[in-house]
């Protein structure tokens, strides 16, 4: 069995959404430690009877991929910098030594490239991408999981694993769960692409517009991804109208 959304809009839209189909793999295994995820990927999609098609998108949530990478971080081994003990003190539910990984993150020991506002800390990442608590999960009580320094380049390998193996060429979004100071709550977005442009740009007389297509895309597999305790991690999007582009990174959305 397998959960699907089917997304059906006015006919006068952007034929990219015309139809879409969201659909999860489902009986995913539970990635504990290093892996090769390409392969994992496929070996279910395989048992699942999974139907992929050329122009698929196929959204990974974020954590599978650090954990697939062997990104853990034992919170034991980590000593809070004064800096990180401080801001324990505005934010009491973080744990400090979780707060000097988010500086770590951030590659400034200042802390100037944190943000924080009540309960909320978040940090700017080299590649020019804001996450809330940079990005940094905390899996158990002495555990913690962070991004890959270049998640396009690992969206490039399981989308070509997949093309190797299947002889389907998908685009892959690597999502994450980001919240917002002003929001409750949480959802998804894109920290890494391959075969989709992060934009997409629209003519309308004399006005263009620009729209972070990637996050759109990874907060639509976010309605079936859930959040924590789900275990449906890799979402497909069918029935969207786009160009692969090998070229494609999620540099292309950052400001």
């Amino acid at each position: 069995m397998f959960k699907e959304i089917n997304l059906r809009n006015h006919s006068s839209l952007h034929k990219l959404f015309y139809s879409l189909t969201i659909e999860a793999l489902h009986n995913f295994p539970k990635i504990e430690k290093k892996c090769n995820l390409g392969t994992e990927i496929i070996k279910t999609i395989k048992n699942e009877n999974f139907i992929l098609h050329n122009n698929d998108v196929l959204c990974i949530a974020s954590k599978l991929i650090s954990k697939s990478e062997g990104l853990f971080v034992d919170l034991k081994s980590i000593n809070p910098s004064q800096l990180a003990l401080c801001l324990h003190q505005q934010i009491p539910r973080k744990d400090p030594r979780l707060i000097q990984i988010i500086i770590d993150q951030t590659s400034d020991k200042s802390g100037k490239k944190l943000q924080i506002s009540k309960d909320f800390i978040g940090g700017w990442l080299p590649n020019g991408l804001f996450l809330t608590s940079a990005g940094v999960d905390k899996i158990d009580a002495d555990t913690a999981v962070v991004l890959p320094e270049n998640c396009d380049e690992i969206a490039q390998r399981i989308s070509d694993d997949i093309f190797d193996q299947l002889k389907v060429r998908v685009a892959v979004i690597i999502t994450d769960s980001d919240g917002r100071i002003d929001k409750k709550g949480a959802t998804q977005v894109a920290v890494g692409l391959y075969g989709i442009s992060g934009i997409r740009k629209s003519q309308h007389e004399d006005k263009t517009s620009v729209e972070t297509i990637c996050d759109m895309l990874a907060a639509s597999a976010g309605l079936l991804m859930g959040q924590k305790g789900k275990m449906l991690p890799i979402v497909k999007i069918h029935g969207i109208d786009y160009v692969f582009d090998k070229s494609a990174t999620i540099r292309d959305a950052v400001n």
